[in-house]
């Protein structure tokens, strides 16, 4: 099958982002699936009101995903809570399209390739990675020092996580999208 992402963005990592999502195109050209799948990922300013799309067209068997990010949240992230972001609202999408189209692919084939996305995505941190894991830490009260330590990330992003989830004031650009 072919599974294909591209960007309109800037200011953010999700140009790099996209980058690391080249090995999950590769792997799913061995895949088995009736149709081909692209994605464009819109980061946009929220004034723009672009809004979350798909069409299937059923001349080239293929299923169009474009979906739209507000700019000023994804300013404020990491580039590793943009990556967790990114794969959240990209698999939960995907999981949600494809089960539109059952008369294109099955319960079961539909399935069959949400279970490699989702080995590929958690493989890669992109479902459930270190910021879904330093979150569950600091929810614990297990300090900074050793959520740093244990998950291999500096102090400072530890620190931010840990602001950002008792709404401590956060700057308005992060500094991995300066």
């Amino acid at each position: 099958m072919e599974l294909a992402f591209t960007l309109d963005t800037g200011g953010t990592c999700v140009g790099e982002l996209r980058e690391e999502l080249l090995p999950l195109e590769e792997s799913a050209v061995t895949w088995e699936f009736p149709y081909a799948i692209f994605v464009v990922f819109r980061v946009l300013p929220e004034s723009y009101e672009r809004r979350t799309s798909r069409r299937f067209d059923s001349r080239d068997h293929t299923l169009y995903l474009d979906i739209s990010l507000s700019y000023e949240q994804y300013q404020r992230l990491s580039k590793n809570e943009q990556r967790e972001a990114l794969g959240n609202h990209l698999y939960g999408y995907l999981k949600e399209s494809i089960a539109k189209y059952t008369k294109h692919a099955d319960k079961t084939v539909q399935d069959q390739l949400l279970q490699l996305v989702k080995s590929w995505m958690l493989a890669n941190h992109w479902l459930e990675g270190k910021i879904h894991q330093a979150r569950i830490l600091l929810s614990q009260e297990i300090g900074l020092y050793e959520v740093s330590r244990s998950l291999k990330m500096p102090l400072e992003e530890i620190e931010y996580i840990l602001l950002r989830m008792n709404d401590g004031a956060t700057a308005e650009v992060h500094p991995d999208n300066l």
